[in-house]
């Protein structure tokens, strides 16, 4: 039988070469970032790297777990010996490029970057799937998925090898794809498959960053909003749970604690709640926090690596609970630096031209971010339909995930990075605003077509005649 749009949704043709597009350009635009960012260090020993990488990756090679001693911490004359400094997703990147290609930093950065775009990659195929007909819209999701490329702000996630949110982005924004424009009632086959790569996305994302961990719980609860079928929301709960679970038993043989975040929580939370953090923060250009470690922690010594987490997490609740009114000035400070500031904090200073585009690339980020919330809220507020359930969903879901991304730096420190990894997150809300709303009016534009034909005097002659949702 033919089709027609009485039985069968029209099917818009696919534009490959669209999605060639969209693929390739954004893995050109990283790549070249890459070269930018670390075409200097060709030279240099992976091993020597700072933030802790270089010795880590190197005991995880050499078979002794993620186990550094050091003094870095600002622990001078008192090096500690840490297991739980960085969550391990980091490491064992940076470990399997040296393993592939060698002791040689750029071939390794370049690998780093292409095995993290891989993810974005598979989200930006999700959307492609479910572009609208409105050429327009279409035109504007496009301009969308592009975007995060041409801010500075996301390439520096994209081609940042040390820093964990250079990982925790691409798992983000897996995550959130599969939820925004994830498929709901698809074959068992399928929505096995969909399961299993949504919870790959959260172990990855967690285990890249301790502090994501309440950003996996907002999605785990979205994805058991949306899924309906009892198989793939257990396999979920499974997967998800197994990485604090592992991550708190490999801690507990390797440090002698069980846990599931890291033993640098506690001095992150001091260096945000101290008596000298507002006349430090937000830091100048080019510079961070970081120069406030030996003060924090002048004249103790601390035995091992939970020693000194407890004792500046006792610290830093401490200065919570005695200075409300500073904290309350530090979190204002924290929230212009996350939600509105297009000055770039944390990270290196850029002078000229390359600040002009940095800022530009930030107020746009800040623009789509803002559009996304905004939406999102208009949503909740519009009156609930059988064409907006899950729309309604996603927005909530948005709008838990930024503030779950927000809250532990609210908690600790904000710097720009911690929350540009919401950049393609916010795109992809952008994008699911602009498909959604193309298909909640053809729907409403065919119940009012419906209507019209329920009251044709033809149908009431034929009374055996019905009308059904996909004769719509």
């Amino acid at each position: 039988m033919p089709s027609t749009p009485a039985t069968e949704p029209e099917k818009m043709s696919r534009n490959y070469r669209l999605l060639a597009v969209l693929l390739l350009l954004p893995a050109l635009a990283a790549l070249a970032s890459t070269w930018l960012l670390d075409h200097a260090k060709t030279h240099k020993s992976l091993f020597t790297t700072t933030n802790m990488v270089g010795p880590t990756t190197q005991s995880l090679l050499r078979g002794n777990g993620l186990t550094l001693c050091t003094e870095d911490m600002g622990t001078l004359g008192n090096p500690i010996c840490f297991h739980a400094s960085h969550m391990p997703v980091l490491a064992m990147t940076v470990a399997l490029g040296i393993r592939l290609l060698g002791d040689r930093y750029l071939p390794v950065a370049f690998f780093k970057t292409v095995l993290l775009l891989l993810p974005v990659g598979v989200a930006i195929v999700l959307v492609w799937r479910r572009l609208p007909r409105s050429r327009w819209r279409r035109a504007a999701i496009v301009l969308l998925l592009l975007a995060p490329f041409a801010i500075p702000a996301s390439l520096a996630d994209v081609a940042n090898m040390l820093v964990e949110e250079g990982y925790s982005y691409s798992f983000l924004t897996l995550a959130a794809a599969l939820l925004f424009f994830g498929q709901w009632n698809p074959p068992a086959p399928k929505a096995w498959a969909h399961a299993l790569l949504f919870a790959i996305a959260l172990d990855g994302l967690y285990l890249s960053k301790s502090a994501m961990l309440p950003a996996v719980i907002v999605l785990a609860a979205g994805f058991l909003l949306l899924q309906r079928r009892a198989s793939p929301r257990l396999l979920v709960i499974a997967l998800v749970a197994a990485a604090p679970l592992g991550w708190a038993v490999y801690q507990h043989h390797a440090s002698g604690r069980y846990t599931i975040g890291t033993s640098l929580d506690g001095i992150n939370l001091h260096k945000g709640n101290n008596a000298e953090f507002l006349a430090n923060y937000p830091p100048l250009p080019g510079d961070s926090l970081d120069h406030l470690d030996p003060a924090l922690n002048h004249g103790l010594h601390f035995t091992d690596e939970w020693s000194f987490n407890n004792y500046h997490r006792q610290a830093a609740l401490d200065y919570l609970r005695t200075h409300p009114r500073q904290t309350l000035q530090g979190d204002a400070r924290k929230l212009f630096v996350l939600f509105f500031s297009v000055q770039k904090y944390g990270s290196t200073a850029t002078h000229g031209a390359a600040r002009w585009i940095e800022e530009i690339g930030m107020a746009v980020f800040r623009l789509m971010l803002w559009a996304a919330i905004g939406c999102s809220v208009s949503v909740l507020l519009r009156p609930a339909n059988r064409a907006s359930g899950a729309l309604r969903v996603c927005s909530g879901i948005f709008l838990a995930l930024v503030a779950a991304c927000a809250a532990p730096y609210l908690a600790g420190f904000a710097y720009t990075r911690h929350i540009s990894i919401l950049i393609y997150p916010a795109a992809l809300m952008c994008c699911r605003m602009l498909a959604e709303d193309h298909r909640s009016h053809e729907y409403r534009a065919s119940g009012e077509r419906s209507r019209e034909l329920q009251q044709s005097p033809k149908l009431q002659q034929n009374p055996g005649i019905t009308l059904t949702p996909a004769a719509e």
